[in-house]
């Protein structure tokens, strides 16, 4: 299929190329079909849908997957291309006629080569559909008894042969797609949130709601807890695990984006701030250096991942502020030595020292230590920062819409976005990630 090319916008922003809508309720999901003018959705109304591009120039769905309740009985509905089956069955035996649609679908994981598709449920089950070639009909394979609640996330490794999840249930699960089969489980403190896997290495990255991320080495049978990365103070909501440099990057409520330096041994870790709202969904390009953050208020922030950066430093513990040795408020003793009245505790961002108010009345942009935003510097560090050394590393854009989940195709230079206004929006990337190819859907 030819690529269709368009020309280059004026300015280096996204350029929103169609706007999907139909859905009543938060898209959950939306992955772009490879070669393909497609997208595929999964959604809190229930339904699993395959939107294709018509020769008008509208998406509609090729595949359409619902269930409506109405008292003790259901209806099910199901569009495949032009046709339309309709049956009316009880509500006792819906779940073991139709498991796949019964409950919200909360997430999904897409193998295009083989067409194999796993749907996260609320219900905590996650189905598995293989789509025909023509994407016009989807049959049901299997049903994996994955959780006893929601499921956050899943990963199908086609090297594995397993489906992966993570769920509100506190557990990761692995399951063979051969034989249907719970191979094991693991338990966490907290909600599991977000998964990134390693097909080489079988190792497993889970995100959850205490805002650590904790690495597992997955077996048949069993698996092993290697480490735990502690550095976000919200839940983690996004990850993304790039197998070539091995970097984890992680997103968080706490608006911060942490790449972690898995590969290099030594617990390297970058802060990126650069979001007003929490972080959705990551991607990172390795050809052009870049990562790619969402946030939920539409913040669209692109990272410059080549240029050399500094970590941020641990903020230090004192009693007393490291510049002026004015006692803070909970230093009684000094307080009363001094006759003085203590003051609050703040930390400069740039060397990490425990300061007052006073000693710490400016503020500046430090883009090398991921401060994309003015941050609080003491005065004798804001004095060293240079103009050239406020030059932004990330550039920001608007998606004007809520981010929840987002998905790439870098070879086209596509991205699509959803989120809880129902929304689904196809955008050209091109002249933001640096691609050299027009990007574009072309008329199928």
């Amino acid at each position: 299929m030819a690529a269709e090319i368009h020309s280059r916008p004026q300015s280096s922003r996204p350029v929103l190329l169609n706007k999907i809508e139909g859905h009543s309720d938060s898209v959950n999901a939306a992955v772009l079909i490879p070669k393909e003018d497609g997208v595929i959705t999964v959604s809190e109304d229930r339904t699993i849908r395959v939107w294709l591009k018509r020769d008008s120039g509208q998406y509609w769905p090729s595949i359409y997957h619902t269930v409506s309740f109405f008292g003790s009985r259901a209806v099910v509905c199901s569009l495949y291309g032009n046709s339309v089956t309709i049956a009316t069955i009880s509500h006792l035996h819906i779940s073991r006629i139709f498991p796949s649609i019964i409950t919200p679908c909360s997430c999904m994981s897409y193998h295009h080569d083989s067409r194999r598709i796993f749907i996260g449920q609320d219900n905590g089950a996650v189905v598995e559909f293989l789509i025909s070639e023509d994407f016009n009909k989807m049959n049901h394979v299997k049903t994996y008894p994955a959780h006893q609640n929601r499921v956050s996330d899943l990963i199908f490794s086609l090297e594995s042969q397993w489906v992966i999840s993570t769920g509100h249930d506190k557990s990761i699960s692995w399951m063979s797609t051969q034989s249907g089969s719970m191979l094991g489980r693991h338990s966490f403190g907290s909600w599991a949130s977000c998964l990134q896997y390693d097909n080489d290495t079988q190792h497993a990255f889970v995100g959850d709601y205490s805002g650590q991320i904790t690495l597992l080495k997955l077996e048949e049978q069993t698996c092993s807890v290697i480490t735990t990365l502690k550095g976000h103070a919200g839940s983690v909501s996004a990850l993304y695990w790039d197998p070539v440099q091995r970097w984890l990057f992680s997103g968080a409520s706490d608006h911060s984006v942490i790449m972690w330096d898995i590969g290099g041994r030594q617990g390297r870790s970058l802060l990126l701030q650069g979001h007003h709202e929490k972080v959705q969904a990551l991607w990172y390009l390795p050809l052009t250096h870049q990562l790619l953050s969402c946030s939920a208020d539409g913040g669209i922030t692109v990272w410059n991942m080549e240029t050399t950066r500094e970590e941020a430093p641990q903020w230090l513990d004192s009693d007393s502020c490291q510049k002026c040795a004015q006692p803070f408020f909970w230093n009684i003793k000094q307080m009363w030595d001094s006759k003085t009245l203590g003051l609050r505790q703040h930390h400069c961002r740039k060397c990490g020292k425990a300061i007052c108010g006073k000693c710490s009345s400016k503020r500046s942009t430090y883009p090398i230590m991921g401060f994309e935003f003015q941050v609080r510097v003491c005065d004798d560090c804001y004095d060293t920062i240079k103009e050239e050394d406020r030059t932004p590393l990330a550039t920001f854009h608007e998606g004007k819409h809520n981010i929840a989940h987002m998905d790439m195709d870098p070879s086209r230079g596509l991205m699509v976005t959803c989120g809880s206004d129902r929304v689904v929006k196809i955008w050209d990337m091109t002249q933001v990630v640096g691609s050299s190819v027009a990007a574009g859907f072309s008329a199928r």
